[in-house]
């Protein structure tokens, strides 16, 4: 039986992993675990994306939250982890002062 690829799944086409995916080293532990369930392009974890996003992409801020956090990791100067209480603090920042883009 063939995997899937997984570059055609709806999770890969609406973006979500992105983040994840394009972090070389921190998103190899996601991209090998990936490789169990679906084909990957070239067969090899560290794959370029066909959709065109480059190693180390970010998607656009959400909100606040996320700006809070890039913030934090650039003056920190990425060494301080996101932890429980980070990520729950993004997400209540972004849902307080989201960022509405192309909302009309």
């Amino acid at each position: 039986m063939t995997k899937k690829d997984f570059t055609t799944t709806r999770h890969c086409l609406a973006g979500g992993h992105c983040r994840k995916c394009r972090d070389l080293l921190g998103g190899r532990p996601f991209r090998i675990d990936l490789a169990g369930n679906f084909a990957l392009p070239d067969g090899a974890p560290d794959f370029d994306c066909p959709h065109g996003k480059p190693w180390g992409y970010l998607p656009p801020a959400r909100g606040l939250g996320d700006t809070v956090e890039r913030a934090i990791h650039k003056v920190t100067f990425g060494r301080v982890k996101p932890c429980g209480g980070c990520r729950k603090r993004r997400n209540k920042l972004n849902k307080l002062v989201p960022y509405h883009r192309g909302v009309k």
